[in-house]
């Protein structure tokens, strides 16, 4: 969850072509989560737990306190595409992102850039934080679902996008 920076084209492009083949459908969380690592059954469970976070009404609150790069709240964008928060995560694709310079950070749990339907998850970390907080993954699922929606950072920082979310969606 750290500043969104440009990833190699090729990275770009496959988030390109997989984003083309996400439609409305919901499918289920472990379709969506491609990570070969013993540590993948809890992206998979904060993905669920980030799901039901999303159920709530204050949680659906941040797509209207959220806007795109052209100033258009998230929520419309969702309306746009006719979908929910909660479907628009359960179409994120969640790939691992550890060997990538972004997980070298010790407090990053994931990254995408916005607009890509395509989740770097640094596979590690994320379980070591799922262990002991179980919450903090969940938030950081829904955060990088917000940049995939088109939030960019810095404004906001990664931090205040985090601790909004945390103070929407603790039910």
């Amino acid at each position: 969850m750290r500043p969104c920076r440009r990833t190699t084209h090729a990275g770009i492009l496959a988030a390109a072509l997989l984003s083309l083949g996400a439609g409305r459908s919901t499918p289920a969380s472990s379709d969506r989560v491609r990570i070969r690592s013993p540590y993948a059954g809890s992206v998979t469970r904060a993905l669920a737990g980030a799901r039901h976070r999303l159920r709530h009404p204050a949680c659906q609150r941040l797509f209207s306190e959220f806007q795109d790069a052209d100033g258009r709240a998230l929520g419309a964008r969702l309306d746009d595409l006719g979908t929910t928060g909660e479907e628009f995560l359960s179409n994120l694709i969640f790939y691992d992102g550890s060997s990538g310079e972004r997980c070298q950070a010790p407090t990053t749990l994931a990254y995408t850039v916005p607009g890509s339907r395509v989740v770097f998850v640094c596979v590690a970390t994320f379980a070591r934080n799922a262990r002991h907080d179980p919450f903090l993954t969940e938030a950081a699922l829904i955060h990088e679902s917000l940049h995939s929606l088109g939030l960019g950072e810095n404004p906001p920082t990664s931090a205040a996008i985090t601790a909004r979310v945390m103070s929407r969606c603790r039910q």
